[in-house]
């Protein structure tokens, strides 16, 4: 894992996250809601600390528990199909050629074609795959999408992005729940009682405080996707890698294509409809760069 990267990610998402918080605490009248609370402006920094350190080492823990939950991701320990002792085989050569460890191997039963990783680091990640990816995707294509999902292992990207986001989480989720809850309670009276008022004072806060470090994660996780296509196409051959794309970007149910809820507080649902008319600028609210564009990279690169 790249330790710098990790680190110089953390520290600019935490700075944006700072000064984003540090705007819309003076936008609201900070020492207003410091009094509410009996928090000095000391007690304050001492607290975003800790609730992005907290958010932070959460995400990092529970990534996995979540991800299996939420997937309904089954591990397989002991191969019996076919499909399945290929699968291994071809994770474990992969993962001897990065150098890693062979992640744990999961299935979750879904019709869209999708694969992840998660996990605490190298020597406890989870390497899961859709049901649709297997049975849509033949055999030189799966590798491709191995590969690109065991670089991602090899670089520690899940473990970069999980912290990050628990960042994010934490000093914006929570933060504008308080705001909503202090503007309609003290200032409002409670007379909109966890209506309109709090709703639209917490979602302007999640734009305001959110929206740049946003950009920052996103940012970095669509590079990050185009070093996975590398590391895959020199360990499998750029046509596979190619071949893979053009799959996924031929099938209108690739993730690519749907509606997620990200690990941010906010839907791609919202996000999208900030955007709907704006054509390309939406790529910017994606983890993931366009298949078109990653298909192109591939095929004018010299490795």
């Amino acid at each position: 894992m790249n330790k710098k990267t990790t680190f110089y990610l953390l520290f600019v998402t935490l700075l944006a996250l700072s000064l984003n918080l540090g705007f819309s605490l003076y936008f609201l009248e900070i020492s207003t809601i410091l009094h509410v609370f009996d928090l000095g402006l000391g007690g304050f920094i001492s607290l975003v600390l800790f609730l992005a350190i907290l958010g932070a080492v959460s995400s990092l823990v529970f990534s996995e528990m979540i991800a299996r939950l939420m997937l309904g991701v089954t591990l397989i320990k002991y191969p019996t199909t076919y499909l399945e002792k290929w699968l291994f085989s071809s994770v474990e050569r992969q993962s001897r050629q990065l150098g890693i460890e062979k992640p744990q191997i999961g299935v979750f039963y879904a019709s869209d074609l999708n694969a992840f990783t998660t996990g605490r680091g190298q020597k406890h990640a989870m390497f899961a795959v859709s049901s649709g990816l297997l049975e849509s995707l033949d055999q030189d294509e799966l590798e491709a999408i191995i590969g690109h999902e065991l670089a991602h292992i090899e670089n520690g990207d899940m473990v970069t992005l999980a912290l990050a986001k628990g960042i994010v989480v934490s000093l914006t989720e929570l933060p504008a729940r308080v705001f909503g809850f202090v503007i309609d309670g003290f200032i409002l009276r409670g007379r909109s009682q966890g209506g309109i008022a709090y709703t639209s004072v917490y979602w302007f806060c999640m734009i305001l405080m959110g929206l740049i470090p946003y950009f920052i994660v996103m940012w970095f996780s669509r590079q990050r996707e185009f070093s996975a296509d590398k590391t895959s196409a020199l360990l499998n051959g750029k046509d596979k890698m190619i071949s893979a794309l053009q799959r996924l970007s031929s099938d209108s149910k690739h993730p690519l294509f749907l509606k997620q809820i990200t690990a941010f507080g906010m839907t791609s649902t919202v996000l999208e409809g900030l955007v709907s008319d704006m054509g390309s600028i939406k790529h910017i609210f994606s983890s993931h760069p366009p298949l078109s564009k990653r298909i192109f990279v591939i095929q004018n690169s010299s490795y």
